[in-house]
């Protein structure tokens, strides 16, 4: 039975078992000609077509509260830039990344107002009775999901680290819309991976230990025995992530009620904000290894789930970050956002690290991480911190634009690299392909 159904398996097919089923990664082994493929799946549906493993991939994350600056900008320019406090945890992954200071959203001003226009260039605020309601432009990543989400089972993700209100929204759809954000992990894990009549019975079996995995596993060893060794190896890192962050969903509901040392219990939140984040980001990594999906965005918020910073905890850094240039207040915002690019650089080492038939997942993925706010302490929506990873970009460099320079300008540089035929959006000006060999 397990032969006929590995001649039927695509490369985004499923591992079936007792009504789950778990997506499957590429796997040159079950790779197959298109016509022998068509309208065949293991399970969950049939999909007509086999893009290949390299189809580009985008993932934007956007930090509500911005980067504190002078902890962020080199003060040198090219390669040979001194990492500040904020990209030292990047510094193993200089040549997959370039920092682009002096991008701006010129027609944007007033502080917070930039962070739900970081990937549009736009805000437009507009009074309805007593109201203001905010009338966004389409998103970059929204159109990038047009071009590109055809062919995966979600056009595009919209998730977050901690709960995500209207004003720290990333994705606007065309109407100007903010599109719904999810921020727990185990909802998105179902969404993902699980497919079966009883999602309740699953988060229940989750939450007692008991691995969806488990119920896939004979079906797992037997489709191992047809793999090549290559496959193999890839189908058992698979398996382990997807592991791994049942664990880590099972390791917040446990710490759910249960108190710290001298710490009240989190009575509504599952675990602390950048264990969450992590999670969230696996989560991302794996939907673009499945192509589940190949357009994510994902809000850093500056509230909501606490922080931990060393024995400290804090549940709303929006204090830290109007700093009034106190030392001691900068020190504890540049630990917090430390935190940040940790996460980020764990994020890509796990893409670097999750091969493809013609490289790595990272080769395949641009991922943009930055925001609409240049500076929270003093509200400056000018020189925003912008860093741009993967995607087949020639990196390594701190490239320092003309001051003013559209950030919509490095948007259309990257749906250019997409294979998206765009010469501008919103206010742009140019493109950045002289500095990013696009």
């Amino acid at each position: 039975m397990l032969n006929q159904r590995c001649q039927l398996i695509s490369r985004r097919g499923y591992l079936a078992g007792s009504g789950a089923t778990v997506a499957l990664p590429f796997l040159e082994s079950l790779a197959m000609p298109n016509a022998a493929l068509a309208g065949k799946a293991i399970s969950g549906g049939s999909r007509s077509s086999e893009p290949t493993t390299a189809s580009p991939r985008l993932v934007c994350m956007g930090v509500s509260l911005s980067m504190y600056p002078g902890e962020w900008n080199p003060k040198q320019t090219g390669r040979d830039y001194a990492a500040p406090k904020l990209i030292e945890p990047l510094e193993d992954l200089r040549d997959d990344f370039t920092l682009i200071s002096n991008a701006d959203h010129p027609g944007v001003t007033g502080g917070h107002k930039g962070t739900p226009a970081f990937l549009s260039g736009v805000y437009k605020p507009e009074r309805v009775g007593q109201s203001i309601v905010i009338r966004n432009q389409v998103t970059f990543d929204q159109l990038a999901a047009r071009a590109l989400g055809n062919e995966t089972r979600f056009q595009s993700l919209q998730l977050g680290a901690s709960s995500v209100g209207v004003a720290d929204s990333l994705s606007w759809d065309e109407k100007g819309i903010p599109m719904p954000t999810t921020t727990d992990p185990l909802e998105i894990y179902r969404r993902l991976f699980v497919d079966d009549a009883d999602p309740a019975k699953t988060a229940r079996d989750i939450m007692m230990g008991r691995s969806v995995l488990q119920l896939v596993n004979a079906d797992a060893k037997e489709l191992a025995r047809e793999l090549s060794k290559t496959d193999q190896a890839r189908l058992d890192q698979y398996l382990t992530s997807v592991q791994d962050i049942e664990a880590g969903i099972r390791r917040q509901l446990q710490w759910l009620k249960t108190p710290k040392p001298g710490v009240p219990p989190i009575t509504d939140r599952a675990t602390n904000y950048h264990e969450n984040l992590d999670l969230i980001l696996e989560l991302t990594a794996l939907a673009l290894q499945t192509d589940s999906s190949r357009v994510v965005s994902v809000a850093l918020p500056g509230k909501g789930m606490p922080i931990e910073v060393g024995d400290a905890r804090v549940n709303d850094y929006h204090g830290q970050s109007h700093h009034g240039k106190d030392p001691e207040v900068i020190q504890k915002l540049v630990e917090i956002e430390r935190l940040h690019t940790q996460s980020l650089a764990k994020f890509l080492h796990r893409l670097k690290s999750t091969p493809t038939n013609e490289g790595n997942l990272l080769d395949c993925t641009q991922v943009l991480f930055g925001s609409g706010l240049g500076n929270a302490s003093s509200h400056s929506n000018r020189d925003l911190p912008v860093l741009v990873a993967g995607g087949g970009f020639r990196h390594g460099s701190h490239v320092k634009l003309r001051e003013g320079t559209p950030l919509c300008n490095v948007f259309v540089t990257m749906m250019q690299k997409l294979g998206m035929e765009m010469d501008s959006f919103a206010g742009s000006n140019g493109t950045v392909n002289e500095f990013m060999g696009a």
